[in-house]
């Protein structure tokens, strides 16, 4: 097979990727703190604009699941400007809906297209040289964390000012903003003789299937973030009441501690890029396991949470970038497919672990939900040994 020379990237390329990551998966989050502004204004209850969360969840899995598959097969560039300008427009109809069934429909489509994030990692990881591609992965999932937990914040702040129609209108004119200028910045690609649409579904299981590096990113990452999932789904449960008593913004601002995976992820990619992923991935089911001990205690002691808190943002996202590094130097030329696979099996995991925790929470309490995280933490640690068998092969 003869190789193909990665076009030459302009400098501000990946910064801009990291930015449109950003604002892109923003979107997916909007909701989450608006839920009392939609039922005030829509006259619905709480529980109601809720469905608002759960259309933007589904929407968001069913994009990476039929979306993100063609970036193996179309150029990018048209193909994320198609993106881009239907989460544009359906972010404009949310913030002109007139009833809770039109905001929710919008945001499931808005969030649906809005998976720029998971076209853009691989095809970075294919711009990037192969000695840095792991650093390059790292600051873009640096933008992508920044989004998630930012949006949360900012959009709680602005929509208590400014009403939650507004928080919609910011989120179309950054959203339009950042993906213009990344855009703009893609170097030109030659046409593409890629598979169908249905050829290219059809081959992820056939991918899971011939690809150890896949399976075991999809077996470690989920159990690890499920693990993260477990905890954060019902954190502010713990936060609200005794000892601690907080409000829940106040309880909300503990989401401001997860950016500081954001500090140490450039440090994780630059090691990967230099000895492998295999000692970060055991590194971080080693923290999960750690944080959960960390989070059993701190039902108690502030430090002790706080400290929990840290240590499982920094576990997933070294997870995240350590595994999409490995598998997407292993198969180069299925890398959008196996993105999906892979964030597909995370988004499962989070869901079931989510539910899990809420049930286990119920019956057992916070000591319930530490001790499933630490189980999963278990079997995230479990993967590694054939993790480091099947790269010894491979590099023998």
């Amino acid at each position: 097979m003869v190789a193909v020379r990665a076009p030459a990237v302009r400098p501000a390329l990946f910064t801009a990727m990291a930015v449109c990551s950003g604002a892109a998966v923003a979107n997916v989050y909007l909701a989450q703190p608006l839920l009392d502004l939609f039922a005030r204004g829509l006259g619905v209850s709480p529980a109601a604009a809720g469905t608002v969360v759960t259309c933007a969840q589904f929407g968001y899995a069913g994009g990476i699941l039929f979306l993100v598959p063609l970036g193996d097969a179309r150029r990018r560039r048209p193909l994320l400007a198609a993106l881009l300008g239907v989460t544009v427009v359906m972010l404009l109809a949310a913030a002109a809906a007139p009833g809770l069934g039109v905001l929710a429909a919008a945001t499931a489509l808005a969030c649906g297209a809005t998976v720029v994030p998971q076209v853009l990692v691989p095809l970075a990881a294919e711009l990037a040289p192969p000695e840095r591609r792991a650093g390059v992965v790292a600051n873009v999932q640096i933008g992508l964390m920044t989004g998630i937990i930012g949006s949360r914040v900012v959009g709680g702040v602005v929509g208590e000012a400014l009403g939650w129609r507004s928080v919609y209108l910011l989120a179309a004119v950054l959203t339009a903003l950042a993906g213009s200028v990344t855009v703009w910045l893609l170097p030109a690609e030659s046409e593409r003789g890629g598979a169908s649409y249905g050829r290219l579904l059809a081959s992820l299981p056939g991918l899971v299937r011939r690809e150890p590096a896949l399976r075991h990113a999809c077996l470690l990452h989920g159990a690890l973030f499920g693990a993260y999932t477990a905890t954060w789904t019902t954190l502010v449960l713990v936060l609200t009441h005794e000892p601690y008593g907080y409000s829940t913004a106040e309880a909300g601002l503990f989401g401001l501690l997860g950016l500081s995976g954001t500090v140490a992820a450039p440090w994780a990619g630059r090691f990967i890029d230099r000895r492998g992923p295999v000692p970060i991935l055991a590194a971080s089911a080693v923290l999960t396991l750690v944080a959960a001990g960390a989070y059993a205690a701190g039902r108690s002691v502030l430090a002790c949470m706080v400290a929990a808190i840290l240590l499982g943002n920094l576990a997933v996202q070294w997870s995240q970038i350590a595994n999409q590094a490995r598998i997407f130097a292993r198969v180069p030329d299925a890398r959008s497919r196996a993105n999906t696979v892979y964030m597909v099996a995370a988004f499962l995991s989070g869901a079931v672990s989510a539910a899990l925790a809420s049930a286990v929470y119920g019956s057992y309490g916070w000591g319930g939900v530490c001790t499933v995280q630490a189980l999963l933490a278990l079997a995230g640690l479990a993967v590694v040994p054939a993790v480091r068998r099947h790269d010894s092969k491979g590099s023998s």
